[in-house]
């Protein structure tokens, strides 16, 4: 994988360097509509290149995890600011018995060498009982209830002491009738979520909270600030209230699949229950993400264009977007939260900012370039200096003539650890056994619970086209 990423970093290079060499050519000029197709192609894959050579990182990343020798002594691990036990974790050892099981189901052994855990949750986690809930999970999604147990006998005879607990933990039930997931699947398919979901890669996803669970955060008001006083004084009394009237709530989200039963004979059991996490994943990607930019609060997340009291920035002229657009509305942003901004658009908003150059060099638009793709490892793609994230559920803004719409919501930049999600420990996955008989296929129901909203407006900017 590391050789694949270097390359795809090569070919990125080679690709960028084509490109400004078009655009140097004609600086200072409007580009020649083929000439621009030229430039627009070439900036793409660009793009895609880097994205997916920044995809492979990620995917190494959360390998190297794996990788960890199994270990009972806690080490610090991810983000260093929480600091204290929440940034710590520890992994538990799988007994050899219990990872022999998972073996003979088909399980890869880097996935059961060692269970990442925070201290907070080590006193209550079984590592053992959460490798078989896996594979107790995976079988029944392969062979159904019917058939469970028949798998379960065809143990080898030295594992077969596990059977009534595995057939336990296949079928124990969730709140809405489906069958809970272990925490390793759950792990899995929020892990593929991270990946396809950019509002998941950039907000402040709060651990798992129990089914039914609110959490508060956001503020109607801030506080006020701390005042002068003698020393006996106490300051001025703060009548604020602090929190608002929305919760986070997680709300149900359900998508139905459908596999087709010759997969399930012929497929391989670790296979399966890849297959399946995966789709499921992509099935939730799509309305997730929708509901985390553009949802209206209702049973569903409170979407960052909908929420109320955010600012924008908005553009100089009607239907375009300058360069010194992009520069005003950026760093309009309060330092405070600039510091740690990014961007949030559509892959159109980028289409339209590479091509600008801001005015610092010989005469208007020769001078340095507003965007700068991420051409090394662990280098961000950036716009001015704040790195960006697309999303396809981000509105484009634009008409059928390419431009602009009136008082469009084209970009927005903030301090996305202001905006926070929820997801509940439930995750369930049913098997229907009889739906989908006479195509030979076997139907699955997931259901997730999860919720989002900003709970600081003026963490956040948007960028607004003039009408």
């Amino acid at each position: 994988m590391q050789q694949q990423i270097k390359q795809l970093y090569a070919d990125a290079n080679n690709l960028y360097q084509q490109a400004m060499g078009i655009m140097n050519e004609t600086a200072g000029k409007e580009l020649p509509a083929e000439k621009q197709q030229q430039v627009d192609t070439l900036l793409d894959q660009v793009e895609a290149k880097t994205q997916q050579a920044k995809r492979y990182e990620r995917m190494a990343a959360a390998q190297s995890q794996f990788d960890e020798p199994a270990t009972n002594i806690p080490f610090a691990q991810g983000n260093g600011d929480n600091g204290g036990a929440a940034g710590k974790m520890f992994s538990l050892a799988v007994s050899p018995e219990v990872k022999a099981l998972a073996q003979v189901a088909g399980f890869d052994d880097g996935r059961i060498k060692a269970t990442m855990l925070t201290l907070e949750q080590g006193d209550s986690y079984d590592a053992d009982r959460a490798v078989k809930h896996s594979v107790a999970t995976a079988l029944y999604w392969r062979h159904g209830k019917d058939g469970l147990d028949a798998a379960l006998a065809k143990l080898p005879s030295a594992l077969r002491k596990m059977a009534p607990e595995l057939k336990a933990l296949a079928t124990s039930p969730g709140a809405a009738g489906g069958y809970l997931v272990s925490e390793h699947q759950r792990g899995v398919f929020i892990e593929e979520l991270e990946d396809l979901v950019a509002m998941r890669r950039i907000a402040n996803v709060l651990p798992p909270i129990p089914g039914g669970s609110t959490v508060t955060p956001a503020e109607d008001s801030s506080l006020t600030d701390a005042t002068w006083t003698s020393e006996i004084g106490t300051g001025n009394e703060d009548t604020v209230q602090p929190f608002g009237q929305r919760s986070l709530t997680p709300h149900p989200l359900a998508k139905r699949i459908k596999v087709s039963r010759t997969l399930l004979r012929a497929g391989t059991l670790l296979n399966v229950e890849n297959y399946i996490l995966q789709r499921m994943a992509r099935k939730h990607m799509e309305p997730e993400e929708y509901a985390f930019i553009n949802g209206n609060g209702a049973q569903q997340p409170l979407g960052l264009l909908a929420a109320p009291g955010i600012a924008s920035t908005e553009t100089a002229a009607s239907n375009v977007l300058a360069a010194n657009d992009i520069v005003n509305w950026a760093y309009s942003l309060d330092a405070r939260y600039a510091r740690n901004a990014t961007i949030l658009c559509n892959q159109a908003f980028l289409r339209k900012v590479r091509l600008l150059r801001s005015d610092s060099g010989a005469g208007a638009g020769t001078g340095d370039f507003l965007w700068q793709p991420g051409l090394q490892r662990g280098q961000p793609g950036i716009i001015l200096d704040f790195g960006y994230e697309l999303s396809t559920s981000y509105p484009t803004g634009l008409d059928s003539n390419d431009a602009y719409e009136d008082n469009a919501l084209v970009a927005t930049i903030g301090d996305f650890s202001f905006y926070w999600i929820a997801d509940s420990l439930m995750l369930e996955i049913q098997r229907l056994e009889e739906l989908y008989a006479e195509t030979n296929q076997v139907g699955f129901i997931g259901r997730k619970e999860t919720d989002g909203m900003p709970v600081k407006a003026d963490a956040f900017r948007h960028l607004k086209i003039k009408a």
